[in-house]
């Protein structure tokens, strides 16, 4: 049984009179010149794709989002009454954020009869 010309691994099998390598995937047929482009990496091998990196600070996401969210809701809001969707941007971390801004007092906060905690610019 040959090695994979790609890898050089010994995890080949045959099957419809070509030669397939189980590691890197590649395919050739006995004689042929086999495509060389394909390699053995991460991806190949099982391992998580790399993260790609974001052109935005953080700050600036979280920014981003606190005027959307003011935008959308007519420059006052309630944290615990909306719903969270899913995204780069956990609660947690907005939350975190919402404190800075209110020690910064970029941000002020008002507590209704209801017990609820409303956010507004000042």
């Amino acid at each position: 049984m040959p090695n994979c010309p790609v890898c050089s691994s010994d995890w080949v099998y045959p099957l419809l009179n070509t030669w397939r390598c189980i590691r890197c995937k590649n395919i050739w047929k006995d004689g042929e010149n086999p495509d060389r482009s394909v390699a053995c990496g991460p991806e190949v091998m099982g391992n998580p794709l790399p993260v790609r990196k974001r052109t935005e600070p953080l700050e600036t996401r979280l920014e981003k989002k606190l005027e959307e969210i003011l935008t959308r809701s007519g420059g006052k809001f309630c944290i615990t009454s909306m719903t969270w969707q899913a995204g780069d941007i956990s609660r947690e971390l907005f939350l975190r954020y919402l404190v800075r801004c209110l020690k910064k007092q970029t941000l002020e906060e008002k507590k209704d009869r209801y017990g609820r905690t409303w956010y507004h610019r000042p």
